[in-house]
């Protein structure tokens, strides 16, 4: 692609020095017109233009059909591309291709990759779906991973586990926890509700708080009276 980029700008230079060899000689040029023409959201009068200008328009006009063809946008027109035009556009496809199917879009066509390209497909999807697994997120597919990506897994999960129970966050199933895990969660249950008594949230279950607890929960309130 930066090839193609590199192409188009020397092809404006061309254009340009050809433009100025022909302002040496006593024809005008007709630049107002020109812009009209490389532009493509303007009028364009090839009448108005010097033979050399339709030169530049036509390149131009070349060049941007098959940026267009490259990018894959409808408006290409491969009927006006070159054999070199046409090899550099099935090379584009066939890599934006393969590298729709190492990403899993549905926009791969498998019939289209050789031996090689697709184990480098079966490989991205077995880590695309280990991640998936290993961040309990979008399909995971437990069949497809192996003894040590299991337990990992399980591991990742279990901690995953803990930490929501810690947190109060998320699923919490604390049948997957160790008798320590669950004393901890316990505690951080007991201190996340202290905080919300403290902050005078609706959250807080006052029966949870011991006598301490509750003589500090009530200073708060006092305190937050006397601010307001």
């Amino acid at each position: 692609m930066k090839l193609t980029a590199l192409f188009f700008v020397a092809l404006l230079l061309t254009g340009l020095a050809t433009l100025r060899t022909a302002a040496q000689s006593p024809k005008p040029l007709h630049s107002p017109a020109l812009a009209n023409c490389l532009d493509e959201f303007s009028d364009c009068d090839n009448t108005a233009l010097t033979p050399q200008e339709r030169q530049v328009v036509q390149r131009v006009a070349q060049e941007r059909n098959f940026l267009d063809c490259l990018y894959g946008f409808s408006v290409c027109d491969k009927k006006q591309l070159n054999s070199g035009q046409r090899q550099d556009l099935a090379r584009a496809i066939r890599d934006r291709n393969i590298q729709n199917c190492i990403d899993g879009l549905s926009e791969c066509d498998r019939t289209q990759l050789n031996a090689q390209e697709r184990q480098q497909v079966a490989l991205a999807a077995k880590v695309r779906n280990l991640q998936s697994c290993l961040d309990g997120t979008g399909d995971c597919n437990k069949s497809l991973l192996s003894a040590q990506d299991k337990q990992t897994v399980s591991n990742a999960n279990q901690d995953r586990d803990l930490r929501n129970c810690l947190e109060a966050l998320g699923e919490c199933d604390q049948t997957q926890l160790s008798g320590q895990e669950r004393r901890d969660v316990a505690s951080a249950t007991l201190d996340h509700n202290l905080r919300e008594c403290l902050d005078g949230s609706g959250f807080c279950n006052l029966s949870q708080l011991d006598a301490a607890q509750r003589h500090k929960v009530a200073q708060a309130a006092q305190r937050r009276k006397i601010q307001n």
